[in-house]
């Protein structure tokens, strides 16, 4: 029959009793002596506050807010997260900063820049979202972890094709339009292309490893949060993207 002890982690009783269809839970001392019981209604609430708390992590918060919280107290909560991320946004724009020779031999790839960095932030986030999901089971085993790693990487790679290739079409027709010659617009979008494919992939690994890392450090992984996770997308978007623009555009096309 199923039981808890009474000083045992709320979340890491969840998974013991969620495939027990029984009404009450009894709950022990550390000398096996019943002190209490847990209902299902009980149950059903400590879910839900656990799927507030972490929700609440997946978005940068601290803690679950409410409308008639003061404004202070929700600026607290906030705020820690969002100084790390101010942080980690400059070193982005530091390294924007370190490719700027090359922004200024080929201006026009500056205005694809938010592409990518876009589609890394959302496909990192979506692959958070998976792992969030499937490490709320405290007993995934490292195989399954593993399968979830290649699975993830397998889904942003086709993505990243498909939409790699959309976007080689789209922006080199549109290239075209706006008056530049066709050889040129096409490397320019193929490379665009090629940086969304690789972006893509690197991002579903991030959004996947991360979280996992957290678990095994004892750290909560939903704090590896979408904020979180989008700044470090878009650092690995922003090398990816510029460095080969830097490796096909100007040293190997020669078309600055």
């Amino acid at each position: 029959y199923p039981y808890v002890y009474a000083r045992s982690p709320i979340e890491d009783c969840i998974p013991q009793l969620r495939d027990y269809s029984e009404d009450s839970i009894p709950v022990l001392d550390n000398e096996n002596r019943l002190i209490g019981v847990i209902t299902a209604r009980d149950l059903v609430e400590v879910v839900g506050d656990e799927l507030n708390e972490d929700y609440a992590k997946l978005a940068g918060l601290s803690a679950e807010e409410d409308l008639e919280e003061p404004i202070f107290r929700s600026v607290k909560k906030r705020l820690p997260w969002l100084f790390v991320l101010l942080v980690m946004g400059l070193g982005v724009s530091a390294t924007v900063g370190l490719f700027e020779s090359i922004v200024a031999q080929l201006p026009v790839i500056m205005s694809f820049q938010s592409l990518i960095l876009d589609m890394a932030g959302n496909v990192g986030t979506q692959s958070l979202a998976v792992a969030i999901r499937v490490l709320m089971d405290k007993q995934t085993s490292g195989k399954q972890k593993l399968t979830l790693i290649l699975k993830e990487s397998r889904v942003g790679l086709t993505n990243g094709f498909i939409l790699g290739i959309s976007s080689f079409l789209v922006i080199g027709g549109y290239l075209v339009l706006k008056g530049n010659g066709l050889s040129f617009a096409f490397a320019v979008s193929g490379c665009l292309g090629t940086a969304m494919i690789l972006a893509m992939l690197i991002s579903s690994l991030s959004g996947t490893i991360i979280p996992i890392f957290f678990q095994k450090i004892g750290v909560d992984p939903a704090v590896a949060s979408g904020p979180l996770i989008t700044t470090v997308n878009d650092l690995v978007a922003v090398i990816t993207y510029y460095g080969l623009s830097w490796v096909i555009l100007i040293n190997l096309l020669h078309l600055a």
